[in-house]
């Protein structure tokens, strides 16, 4: 017992250790005093003319403790640590001005694509595997790797604020997503960012899961979904989780099956009708599922579809 108690001592006091309880224990403590403090400085999600979300109450926004929460983490243990937390404050800003006054869709789009840009600026990208059997594919390199590269990006910056509808449903399909990574890749440098985004993910989700107490916003689900897509690309790029070179990509799919498909299924479904591409609806996946069973049903089925996703992907990649 005492050489257990010495063993968690040493690996919570270890750089291991401070990349799980530092976001966790900071987005934990924040919360609430976001919570309070919000009515003064108008931190608040207001569902009043949005065609997209099913709540009707007005909650405050839980952004700017995950944020807080994963700034050091990003600094110590992010790979060209500078570059990347300016890219993901860039993309969390953006969104939380969005939040508090309203930003057209155009300008959101334009500035992802520009923290996008900056980041691909300053960090390596491997190439990106394409492989339908083990002899059949191509590998994706130089420019148009990394313009794919940046479409991914900011096509997970936008899945997951299209998911993030009902209770804990885009941080906890973030988590799902993340933890076979962190199981391939441990012990690698990159894993040490794996842990601190799920645990500072964990700590916000405490508050948001249903009932939530406080919402993601679009400035939370924007970095959550920057930096989920990130570290798929980053996690899948580890040599034990592909026999081709580069990262597999539809590996990455099928670990983010739920934003993907929801995704692809709305630029579908508004590109048919007169809504326009970027105009929001109630026909997602989470909102008809939502009508069927109700909140938590609803939110409960998404995680077990998608950690069925996460297994599935375990067992054709890892």
């Amino acid at each position: 017992m005492g050489n257990l108690s010495l063993t968690l001592k040493s690996f919570l006091l270890s750089a291991q250790g401070v990349t799980i309880w530092e976001p966790l224990l900071v987005t934990i403590v924040i919360c609430p005093l976001l919570i309070k403090l919000a009515p003064e400085f108008g931190l608040f999600d207001n569902p009043e003319g949005s065609d997209r979300k099913i709540h009707g109450t007005i909650k405050p926004l839980g952004g700017p403790a995950l944020a807080l929460g994963l700034l050091p983490i990003l600094l110590l243990y992010g790979e060209n640590s500078i570059p990347l937390t300016l890219s993901a404050l860039f993309v969390f800003f953006t969104g939380l001005i969005d939040d508090i006054k309203g930003l057209g869709a155009r300008t959101k789009l334009l500035a992802q694509v520009a923290a996008v840009t900056f980041l691909i600026g300053f960090i390596p990208f491997s190439a990106t595997s394409v492989y339908f059997s083990s002899s059949a594919g191509f590998t994706l390199s130089g420019p148009l790797n990394l313009v794919f590269v940046g479409f991914w990006l900011v096509g997970g910056i936008n899945s997951f604020n299209l998911i993030d509808g009902l209770d804990g449903l885009s941080g906890g399909i973030a988590i799902i997503s993340l933890l076979p990574l962190l199981v391939v890749s441990f012990g690698q440098p990159i894993s040490l960012l794996l842990g601190g985004t799920i645990a500072g993910i964990t700590g916000i989700l405490i508050y948001n899961f249903y009932p939530a107490r406080l919402f993601l916003g679009d400035g939370g689900s924007y970095l959550v979904g920057f930096l989920t897509s990130y570290l798929v690309i980053k996690g899948l790029s580890q040599p034990a989780t592909s026999s081709h070179t580069g990262w597999p990509l539809f590996a990455g799919i099928i670990l983010l099956g739920l934003p993907v498909l929801d995704t692809m299924l709305a630029i579908r479904r508004r590109i048919s009708s007169d809504r326009g591409v970027m105009e929001a609806d109630q026909e997602h996946l989470h909102h008809k599922l939502h009508r069927s069973l109700g909140h938590l049903p609803a939110v409960m089925s998404m995680y077990i579809i998608q950690t069925l996703l996460a297994v599935l992907a375990c067992y054709i990649y890892f």
